[in-house]
């Protein structure tokens, strides 16, 4: 009786049961990323990019920066990565121009992921109980707590869009799925081979001209996008990722010939390089779509830890759900609770939540040595608060150039540097910080670097523990 009158409460409430979980998830993995910005662990790349790149646009510079190619020179950041989705934030942004917004946006984006994957497990699941547990195993998936917590990444804006193609594909509803496949293309170039996945998968389903369109326009608009787009706006200069991909081939159409008339090749690359990281990186996604990531030579692609798989959570448990609804009524009982405890079991092995064995490596990225330091983690080190006021003088229109994790905390400017070596550009002021990952809280390596940027001409104005503050 105990178990019909569970199963009766859920039944009227798994709506409302779902909705409260994602609003947990987005003030919990909100309410972090943000802590984590306000105690100096964000970072130059990617949450100074994006910012800049924003405020930029808003003062009539179209999607300028001085930080997405580690250039002194002004570029569109069109030229590195291909993202119209972000001119969709514009008017938040113009609202509350700050790096909170973008912080907000992307949280949001991550939780509404769950969207789909729910409407999904109503259409094919039959208990509220299994439609539940999918829902939670979004919520609790091991990436999506690493990539809230990762500053702030355009891929994320994909998340959506992709669920709802997937549900569409699912449903056999051809033209939305294809509107919201055009929609994801608009967050970054590299989704247009997820496309091609979508083609294949109709193809499957049988429906032949759908396949084809999709497959062939998700060719077209990712060779088009990396030869003519992209060089359009970075002055003629080629893509410059492809190399990541080398073992592929040396261009698109190498790659994609290798793919297409070489799969014993592909199938090489898949067991090439870091191959414990991969088979984490596959178990935790719960399954296939992986292609463009498993494929690449560049270890970030597959790890927990990085963006790049953002796009491919709902798609992995979306194409599990469908699976699962296969099973018969013994085996979906059975394979539910396996799924509640791998879900838990990799939340906290492999997860950024709280609660993980990883939450520090996921609030601290880039910081090796910050717990071994004996600074607390969730609040600012006190060393930063009488530098700060110096900091806030510098003048608006000054260009600055300064060490993570300070890129960006400095307010808004046309001329931001992420100070890399000690390249400092033609920056009027340079902040240096030793908790910065090249200085790694080395107290004399700190030290020669402020004697080397005054040989460069310029005086220290303020200074702390770790801290520098020069100006020409």
């Amino acid at each position: 009786m105990a178990a019909v009158g569970r199963s009766a409460f859920l039944a009227r409430s798994e709506g409302r049961i779902a909705l409260a979980a994602t609003l947990v998830a987005t003030i919990l993995l909100g309410g972090l990323a943000l802590l984590r910005h306000w105690t100096f662990h964000s970072t130059a790349s990617d949450l100074a990019v994006f910012d800049q790149v924003l405020w930029n646009t808003i003062h009539g510079r179209f999607v300028e920066s001085t930080l997405s190619l580690a250039r002194c020179e002004p570029h569109s950041f069109f030229g590195d990565h291909f993202s119209p989705a972000l001119l969709l934030i514009l008017p938040l942004y113009v609202l509350v121009p700050r790096p909170e917004t973008l912080i907000v946006v992307q949280t949001i984006a991550l939780a509404l992921g769950v969207w789909p994957i729910y409407l999904l497990a109503r259409r094919f699941l039959p208990t509220s109980e299994q439609r539940l547990v999918w829902v939670a195993a979004y919520l609790l998936s091991a990436p999506l707590s690493f990539i809230a917590l990762y500053d702030f990444h355009e891929i994320t804006l994909a998340i959506v869009p992709l669920g709802f193609a997937l549900y569409f594909l699912a449903t056999r509803r051809t033209v939305p799925m294809i509107l919201c496949l055009l929609a994801a293309l608009l967050a970054k170039e590299e989704v247009a081979v997820i496309g091609v996945g979508f083609g294949v998968a109709l193809a499957f389903q049988r429906r032949w001209w759908p396949s084809a369109i999709v497959i062939v326009g998700s060719i077209v608009a990712f060779v088009v996008t990396l030869k003519v787009i992209i060089p359009a706006f970075a002055a003629g200069a080629p893509y410059q990722y492809l190399g990541r991909y080398a073992s592929l081939g040396r261009d698109e159409g190498e790659i994609a010939r290798t793919l297409l008339f070489d799969p014993l090749r592909a199938l090489r690359v898949l067991g090439q390089g870091e191959v414990g990281s991969k088979v984490v990186f596959v178990l935790s996604l719960f399954g296939p779509g992986l292609g463009h990531l498993m494929l690449s030579d560049y270890g970030g692609f597959h790890t927990l830890h990085n963006q790049y798989g953002a796009p491919l959570i709902p798609l992995a448990l979306g194409a599990s759900i469908l699976g699962f609804a296969g099973l018969g009524e013994r085996w979906r009982r059975r394979v539910t609770r396996g799924v509640v405890v791998s879900t838990l079991l990799f939340a906290f092995a492999f997860g950024g939540l709280p609660f993980s064995l990883n939450f520090a490596d996921a609030f601290l990225r880039g910081e090796p040595d910050r717990a071994a330091s004996g600074q607390p983690m969730l609040v600012r080190e006190p060393r930063y608060e009488p530098f700060l006021t110096a900091v806030r003088a510098i003048p608006l229109d000054a260009a600055v150039s300064s060490r993570d994790f300070f890129t960006t905390q400095i307010p808004q400017r046309r001329f931001n540097y992420n100070l890399l070596g000690l390249d400092v550009c033609d920056a009027q002021y340079v902040i240096l910080d030793y908790a910065a990952p090249s200085v790694n809280r080395d107290m004399a390596k700190h030290l020669a670097e402020v004697e080397a940027v005054k040989a460069l001409g310029f005086d220290e104005v303020a200074s702390g523990e770790g801290l520098s503050l020069l100006r020409r």
